[in-house]
């Protein structure tokens, strides 16, 4: 997503990840990949990979890696649910669903 970001935020939308490890690895994995949007994390708390149907998907206790798009009324307009633990959704095909929804 970094690589895209500029083009991402020009489209009018913004990154937000999120992750479900520790504080400690959402620390590194920021300081690694010199992430210029916000990071969140959920330690032990699996609210949101639970409200939106992608945590233990594959029978691990984790959530899946998966990218949504809301739009401006916060209803969901494009998702990509992980299929598997390796998943990754790159930042052409964010850049493609928002041009979708954009119109």
């Amino acid at each position: 997503m970094q690589k895209h970001y500029s083009k991402i935020s020009d489209a009018g939308a913004e990154v937000l990840a999120i992750s479900t490890d520790n504080l400690a690895g959402a620390e590194s994995i920021v300081a690694k990949a010199v992430a210029e949007f916000p990071v969140l994390y959920t330690n032990k708390n699996n609210d949101v990979p639970i409200s939106y149907n992608v945590f233990d998907l594959f029978g691990d206790g984790l959530a899946s890696a998966s990218v949504f798009i809301i739009d401006k009324n916060g209803n969901i307009a494009y998702e990509n649910i992980g299929e598997n633990y390796r998943h990754q959704v790159s930042g052409n095909q964010v850049l493609n669903a928002l041009s979708e929804i954009q119109g």
